[in-house]
């Protein structure tokens, strides 16, 4: 396989949003001072980060704050996380989405089928569970809504726990822009947005990696 390298999670979801896609306000920070300016701008509360191409998995690294909504969470996260990377390390300041469902969403450029879009049900079951369903790209919009039906825990579309419903159309979007953007650029070799959080009825992407052909 050819040399390949990955985006942050920053810069994945700002190509992401360049599509359309709706992401979390985010900012990328250096210190206590920067995370909590930051924070004040986006609103609280708020997830904390280590950010790099190297953090793919954040959690295994014990490198994801939530929950902060006050000026001492934050500094206390800052100290936190910079105990166990390097000083010079970018942190990723980040909306905190509250959502009792998680779905995830990708694409995947394969020698035989070409890219393949992937929609499913996300969340710490995701490995268990695998109710994800495919797509051959290009795929129209009606291709990719069928996707929903074949889920095996479509209900999640519905009202959940005193949440609205999902707009499918928003999601509908969502996976079309992810197609699109895997069409325009030839340099990528995937996209991973996990999870996708449900906002109000709209799908909003909480993390992204993207990896790209060197």
């Amino acid at each position: 396989m050819p040399k390949h390298y990955s985006l942050s999670e920053f810069e994945s979801k700002q190509l992401l949003g360049s599509y359309g896609i709706k992401v979390t306000r985010d900012a990328i920070v250096h210190s206590a001072d920067e995370a909590i300016e930051q924070s004040e701008i986006i609103g609280y509360p708020v997830v904390l980060k280590i950010c790099g191409a190297e953090f793919s998995h954040k959690t295994e690294l014990n490198g994801v704050k939530l929950n902060l909504d006050n000026e001492t969470s934050i500094r206390n996260a800052v100290a936190d996380l910079y105990r166990s990377v390097d000083a010079n390390t970018s942190l990723l300041i980040s909306q905190q989405v509250k959502s009792s469902r998680e779905f995830i969403a990708g694409v995947t450029r394969n020698d035989e089928y070409g890219l393949v879009l992937a929609f499913g049900v996300g969340g710490i079951f995701a490995e268990i569970i695998k109710d994800v369903v495919f797509r051959l790209l290009p795929a129209s919009r009606e291709e990719i809504r069928s996707m929903f039906d074949e889920l095996l825990h479509k209900q999640l579309f519905g009202e959940v726990r005193g949440e609205s419903e999902v707009n499918l159309e928003k999601l509908v979007e969502t996976l079309a822009a992810l197609g699109e953007c895997a069409m325009d650029r030839k340099d990528i070799l995937s996209i991973d947005v996990n999870p996708i959080l449900i906002d109000d009825g709209v799908p909003i992407a909480v993390d992204a990696l993207v990896e790209l052909y060197e």
